[in-house]
């Protein structure tokens, strides 16, 4: 199974963010945040820190069937595990669960780690849509702020597929 990355956002008025778009997906970021599109992936990263949200699009090589879930979370759970080790020694999936993103079942992972002795957390939650994987990934600074938290709400509330 290949990997989805979807992106966090901040909720609040238009002119307090900047819309991502990419292949069968639209979500919304903090304004100011700079934009990135590394191969199948639309960031926009804080000007003023580490702090990030990101989507992802990969295809799958069979359209995703909603009975094979239950198979599905056990990939997803250890697709979270390699992002984990990928992010060093120290981090560590420390939450997951089902959730809902964009109307459909989707599948969130809270994953803490320690860059350059700054405490941080990335929100990862995968979508599975017929031949897409969309992985959203907000990158925060554990203890620091709120609006950090409300960039992640707002990726995740703003993010909608549309077809392309």
């Amino acid at each position: 199974m290949t990997l989805i990355l979807a992106a966090c956002g901040t909720s609040g008025s238009s002119e307090d963010s900047q819309q991502l778009r990419g292949i069968g997906f639209t979500a919304q970021a903090p304004a100011g945040w700079e934009l990135e599109r590394p191969p199948r992936t639309v960031l926009a990263g804080s000007p003023d820190g580490p702090e990030s949200v990101a989507v992802a699009v990969f295809r799958l090589a069979k359209p995703f069937q909603p009975e094979l879930w239950d198979e599905a979370v056990g990939e997803l759970n250890d697709v979270a595990a390699r992002l984990a080790e990928r992010l060093g020694s120290t981090a560590l999936v420390v939450r997951s669960g089902s959730t809902t993103l964009a109307g459909r079942r989707a599948r969130r992972y809270f994953i803490d780690y320690r860059r350059d002795g700054v405490a941080m957390q990335d929100r990862v939650v995968f979508l599975l849509s017929g031949r897409r994987e969309y992985q959203l990934t907000c990158r925060i600074v554990v203890d620091e702020d709120d609006a950090d938290i409300e960039a992640c709400d707002e990726l995740t509330h703003s993010f909608r597929l549309i077809s392309d």
